[in-house]
């Protein structure tokens, strides 16, 4: 036989943490799979992509594990349906509670989707990846005695076309008819039986190798179909196969369990089987998960005043994430262990920030990765307009991945909110730049081996300048690594967007070490002077930063000690092929090192100066963050606004042309830019102004 491979190759937060635990916990009977994504495939559309006659088998599963894993299924499948299966132990009527998939596993959405037979390999792997196992027997019965949808089952003749997926979709378009003409009475999400056979787990998967065990398919008289049958093979598949999937966690006696140690329990097991204990109660197809990598791509963000959110790659082998919190960044609390598809911390306090690092977990084979670097946000009434993003992957020597702590508390220091990623999470597509009024990019030593910009992060920091985005970019090699060594794209990009061109490795004409402070200019800047780490304060010893040549549109703020050497700038104007104003400030060492809390507050509190004050023609000077509620913002057009908005009520564009204007007596209204360009604008509400963004 040829097993089918598939591609899955602190004394405060304490109280907050124990409620988030405790509610968790208590709605966790949720399928473990992401969202559906809007653009993913119908279950028409799916077959279509598998009917093919010259698609092989190994390739038609694949492709089946594939949707499931990025969260194909229903919605309606979301939330598992609680069966309760008895018998009776030591004379005494026992009991335990399980929770199964409404239906057999489909792929597509609630209004078309592909009821999909599959080998017993492929629905074990699925099995594993949704923290499930496939049922027993009894448990068959006991789902079919629960449901409120018994359907009549509906054969199809026997034929060799019976295994083919044109059958196979011939018999889904029969039960969702049949499904259909009661779901007025039964909506989706009703315990549904009798439109197909299961495959079941049995001891008589050991008796003769390599088989499917298959079971059941209901009359509506409660009499089965199919009796406990291993005669084919386990590639073998017809219309008629189904696969429920059964969560494998259970509480028994008030004791957190699983089905599988209650099956292969010599007491238990008649709670779940008919056929006695089941030594290995699954098939032995499963890849085992030893590794799991290190998370790189994932987000914090802000999402409400007591409450973060986190984004994280889809890992088909995570099914949790071990999450540590902390407010300070240094001291953390026991990990809360989340579902991948459920990472929202609530109960937390208002106005502050919260530090996050994650271990990727298999509940399956409990098997932790290693922790990642350290992220946080802020939770906040208002909106958050600050992304922070780590790019400094480098592993030199004093990198510790947690200099969000530095960069996050200068920024809050200055009355505003931030949520932070990292750079992986931007090039994956979890974080949008154009949600956030100002980007602060973390590059610390991060150099050519790593890159400090690649293409794709160079791509899209291009399209939020060129849009009016506000970009901070701080770290001592991005000269070396873009303009010494790049290529024409990556020179272009230095010379243009970041307004600088490379000179030399360090000041002083490239000698390491000579200087470790830089001197402020054009009073850009309120300290007069700051000073950056040797190695002797904390964070590391910044050897070798850029010195460089300022693009005459842009304005020299720093020199190096010596007074002749240029280590940063500022620049405010539209950037090439952009369409709006917008605004960067690049450092050539990394604002981290400055090792002085007061000298970063006051140097960042110059930066958001720049970045958040509108000096446009109207007069407009307010920082973004207001109490003004507009949503949903981005839009395609209709903004719904909330709050102070009594009287005059303008939207400008970026260079301070008013665009609309007129009075508005009610503090609740509707906003239509529909005939306006996609694009960024200010919305001023008295003396309120709030940068709203038109899809």
């Amino acid at each position: 036989m040829t097993i089918i491979s598939r591609y899955l190759t602190m004394k405060r937060l304490t109280h907050f943490l124990s409620l988030i635990y405790i509610s968790l916990t208590a709605s966790a009977q949720t399928l473990n799979l992401p969202p559906r994504s809007s653009s993913a495939l119908t279950g028409s559309q799916f077959v279509a992509t598998i009917s093919s006659s010259g698609l092989s088998l190994t390739a038609r599963e694949n492709m089946i594990y594939t949707e499931i894993a990025n969260g194909n299924v229903p919605d309606f499948y979301r939330n598992l349906v609680p069966v309760t299966s008895t018998a009776v132990i030591s004379g005494v009527t026992q009991s335990v509670m399980y929770y199964a998939i409404p239906d057999y596993l489909a792929i597509g959405c609630d209004t078309n989707y592909f009821l999909c037979p599959m080998s017993p390999m492929l629905a074990t792997d699925i099995a594993d990846l949704t923290l499930c196992t496939l049922p027993t027997r009894k448990m068959v019965n006991d789902i079919w005695s629960a449901a409120t949808v018994k359907l009549s089952p509906s054969t199809i003749s026997a034929s060799g076309t019976m295994t083919t997926v044109p059958v196979f979709d011939q018999h889904n378009t029969t039960v969702r008819g049949q499904r259909n003409s009661v779901i007025s009475t039964y909506p989706l999400g009703n315990l549904v039986s009798g439109d197909k056979k299961d495959v079941v787990v049995s001891n008589s998967i050991y008796t003769t190798p390599n088989r499917v065990v298959i079971y059941g398919w209901h009359y509506t008289s409660g009499t089965a179909i199919q009796p406990l049958s291993n005669v084919h093979s386990d590639t073998y598949m017809d219309y008629s196969h189904g696969i429920r999937l059964v969560q494998n966690a259970v509480v028994y006696n008030g004791n957190p369990t699983t089905v599988k140690t209650i099956l292969q329990s010599s007491t238990l097991n008649p709670l779940l089987s008919d056929e006695g204990a089941m030594a290995n109660p699954q098939y032995p197809y499963n890849t085992a998960v030893t590794t799991l990598s290190k998370t790189t791509a994932f987000a914090v963000t802000r999402l409400s005043s007591t409450s973060i959110k986190l984004f994280v790659a889809n890992d088909p082998n995570v099914t949790h994430y071990k999450v540590y919190l902390s407010t300070d960044g240094t001291t953390f609390n026991s990990p809360l262990t989340l579902l991948k598809t459920n990472l929202q911390i609530t109960g937390l306090n208002s106005d502050q920030i919260y530090f996050v690092k994650l271990e990727a977990f298999n509940q399956s084979y409990n098997v932790t990765s290693a922790v990642s670097e350290l992220l946080g946000a802020v939770t906040s009434t208002l909106s958050d307009s600050v992304l922070i993003v780590n790019g400094f992957d480098r592993a030199s020597t004093g990198n510790t991945f947690n200099f969000i702590i530095q960069h996050g508390n200068a920024v809050l220091n200055n009355a505003k909110g931030f949520s932070s990623c990292t750079n992986e999470a931007l090039t994956s597509g979890l974080i949008n730049l154009t949600d956030y009024y100002a980007v602060d990019y973390i590059l610390g030593e991060e150099s050519s081996t790593n890159e400090t910009f690649s293409t794709a992060e160079q791509t899209l920091i291009k399209q939020y300048l060129q849009s009016g985005g506000n970009l901070f970019v701080s770290g001592s090699e991005i000269g070396w690594d873009l303009d010494n060594l790049g290529s024409i794209s990556d020179k272009d990009f230095y010379h243009n967007y970041l307004m600088a061109t490379y000179l030399y490795d360090a000041p002083n004409s490239g000698i390491a070490n000579s200087c470790y402070s830089s001197v402020m200019q054009n009073n850009f800047y309120t300290p007069d002077s700051i000073q950056f780490d040797n190695g002797t304060h904390g964070t590391y010893n910044v050897d070798y930063p850029d010195v460089i040549i300022i693009n005459p549109a842009a304005i020299a703020d720093m020199t190096y000690c010596n007074g002749a050497e240029s280590s940063g700038l500022h620049f405010a104007g539209t950037f090439p092929g952009g369409s709006a104003s917008g605004k960067v400030v690049h450092w050539t060492f990394p604002f981290e090192t400055v090792f002085n809390p007061a000298q970063r507050n006051a140097a960042m509190s110059s930066i958001i100066d720049f970045f958040f004050l509108q000096n446009v023609s109207t007069g407009i000077v307010k920082s973004i963050d207001t109490d003004l509620k507009v949503y949903p913002n981005p839009s395609c057009g209709l903004f719904n606004i909330i709050g102070e908005a009594r009287g005059e009520v303008s939207v400008y564009d970026l260079s301070g042309k008013v665009l609309l204007s007129g009075v508005k007596n009610d503090d609740r209204f509707t906003l239509d830019l529909t005939n306006l360009s996609s694009g960024i604008y200010i919305l001023k509400t008295g003396i309120s102004s709030q940068r709203i963004i038109k899809q």
